[in-house]
């Protein structure tokens, strides 16, 4: 579902946001390291997750319309059924009439 180029910037991201908190631990709050190490991770973070939601909402679309023909597909096959016992009941009432 995802390419292995967006599933590494994912990761690379977030790997980054945890490792913000210590950097800026170690370093000071206000160092720019820790600041832009921050703002990159959350950036590939928030990028990685858009595709996903992007290809969630596309995904589940499909998934409605494949289970829509299924349902439709169950609904015939049910009326074949049906006209198929209407037919030998029809048979048999002839033969025994």
């Amino acid at each position: 579902m995802f390419e292995l180029e967006t599933l590494i910037a994912m990761g690379v991201g977030a790997a980054l946001v945890a490792v913000a908190p210590v950097v800026a631990s170690v370093t000071g709050r206000e160092n720019r390291l820790a600041t832009s190490i921050s703002a990159a991770g959350r950036k590939l973070t928030k990028q990685g997750l858009k595709l996903g939601i992007c290809l969630a909402d596309k995904s589940s679309g499909l998934v409605r319309k494949v289970g829509h023909g299924l349902s439709e597909a169950g609904e015939s096959l049910t009326d074949l059924v049906a006209e198929a016992r209407a037919d030998l009941e029809q048979a048999k009432a002839a033969k025994n009439g």
